[in-house]
Order: C-alpha cells, then structure tokens, then sequence
C-alpha cells in the first residue's frame, strides 16, 4: 500500500512519521477515487446498455408480430374490398368508329370536326339522289350541306339513307 517514500518510520517520540511529499499521497488518493468512480460510471453504463438492448429486442420481436398480423388485416381488408367492387370502368370512353355511329352521330361528327383540320368532304346517299359536299349546318330535322361547287342545299333527316366521308 505505501511506496518505498512513502513507508512510515518511528519518530523518536514513537509516532509514525511519513517520509515524503503529504500533497503527492492526498493526490493518489484523490486519483484512486476518480478512478473508482470512473469504473462504477462504466458499469453503470454498461448495465443501462444492456438493458437497452434487451428492450430493443424485446420490442424488435413485439413488432414483428404486429406487423405479421397488421399484413395479414390489410390483406384480407383489400380482398373485401375487391369483392365488394363493380367492375371497373375504363378511365377513356371508347369513340365508336365513324361506320358504327348512328346518321345523327355522324352528321354531328362532321359538323364539329376539329378546325385545325381541313374539313372532311362527305357523300350523302338518300332514295332520290347521291350528295357529295361538307355538312355545314345541322338543325333539328334538315342539315345543309356545301356542294364541291360552292352552292348549299338542304336535305330533311328522314330521307337520308347513309353517310361516308370520302377523300379529296
């Protein structure tokens, strides 16, 4: 426990005497504390550490439980729910061709073809006569037509059989 310094001696009067510096034994002294104190903080921590780890692990396999069972709700909440759907619609409304439209659809077609496109000239078929032209108005029961000689004539719905676009 003492040093070769620090050994104590017998004074002529019988009583120990210390050999050696008194500030250098109160330090070591001081410093063996630090260190004791020291070493219970690392205990300390490595308790509270393991601690931790042990609730990490506990909570790691709580959630895995729940997220099995959280999965397998969600699952079966998306089979009820697809179960419980209509069919579902295109999200674009099919555009019939221009041969399965109806007289009225086509003539209404023609009438608001984009203008950014040059108009489509048409062939109007009735019992009496066959009309080559572009559909320029269209009212509730006539539409007008614009012949390829810049003249207009006006034919009744009902007697129209047919409608074609044709080319230039």
């Amino acid at each position: 426990m003492y040093s070769e310094n620090d050994k104590p001696q017998l004074s002529l009067s019988g009583t120990k005497m210390m050999e050696g510096n008194m500030q250098v034994s109160y330090s070591a002294k001081i410093s063996k504390q630090k260190q004791y104190k020291e070493l219970m903080e690392k205990k300390q921590k490595e308790e509270m550490l393991q601690e931790i780890k042990e609730q990490k692990e506990q909570v790691k396999e709580g959630a895995e439980k729940q997220t099995i069972s959280n999965l397998q709700e969600q699952i079966q909440h998306y089979q009820e729910q697809q179960a419980e759907k209509t069919p579902r619609k295109p999200a674009f409304k099919r555009l019939k061709s221009f041969k399965e439209m109806e007289i009225i659809e086509k003539l209404e077609y023609l009438l608001n073809f984009p203008k950014q496109l040059p108009p489509v000239p048409c062939l109007v078929i009735t019992a009496n006569e066959n009309v080559r032209g572009f559909v320029i108005d269209l009212k509730e029961d006539k539409v007008d037509i614009k012949l390829m000689d810049q003249t207009t004539i006006t034919l009744n719905l009902p007697a129209i059989q047919e409608v074609r676009m044709i080319g230039i």
